[in-house]
């Protein structure tokens, strides 16, 4: 019975997407991150994050529901990351990472205030700013 559980987990993962997003670019695992955000209960902690230009910054969600990163300014989107624990039997918003815990990161080439907020969760105020220095 635990082999049927743990094969349909795999295979549920992979239709939905099952590794983690990144814009990192390129091939082998991408850097670790220069800053980090963590997803809770409907908020970015912190909101604000200060980083100089080429810095990556990653978003961990921690929270109970899912929740994604998403630029005002379309640079980047993360779709949807799912919270710590078992992953969802389904895929409610692909394409998703259901790696339990999910994680995103994105790489900050050029200077500027790049607001930025959670799609499912934005009318509820979960929205957050990374301001990159030359």
């Amino acid at each position: 019975m635990r082999i049927r559980c743990e094969l349909l987990v795999a295979v549920l993962s992979t239709a939905c997407g099952g590794s983690s997003p990144t814009s990192t670019g390129g091939g082998g695992n991408p850097p670790p991150p220069t800053a980090a955000v963590t997803m809770s209960e409907y908020r970015f902690s912190p909101e604000t994050v200060r980083v100089a230009v080429g810095s990556v910054v990653g978003w961990n969600n921690n929270g109970t529901t899912s929740h994604t990163s998403t630029s005002d300014g379309a640079q980047w989107n993360s779709a949807a990351i799912a919270p710590p624990g078992p992953p969802p039997m389904t895929c409610p918003y692909p394409p998703c990472d259901n790696t339990p815990g999910g994680s995103f990161q994105h790489t900050f080439t050029t200077a500027g205030t790049y607001p930025y907020h959670c799609t499912f969760h934005d009318s509820l105020g979960m929205k957050g700013v990374v301001i990159v220095t030359p």
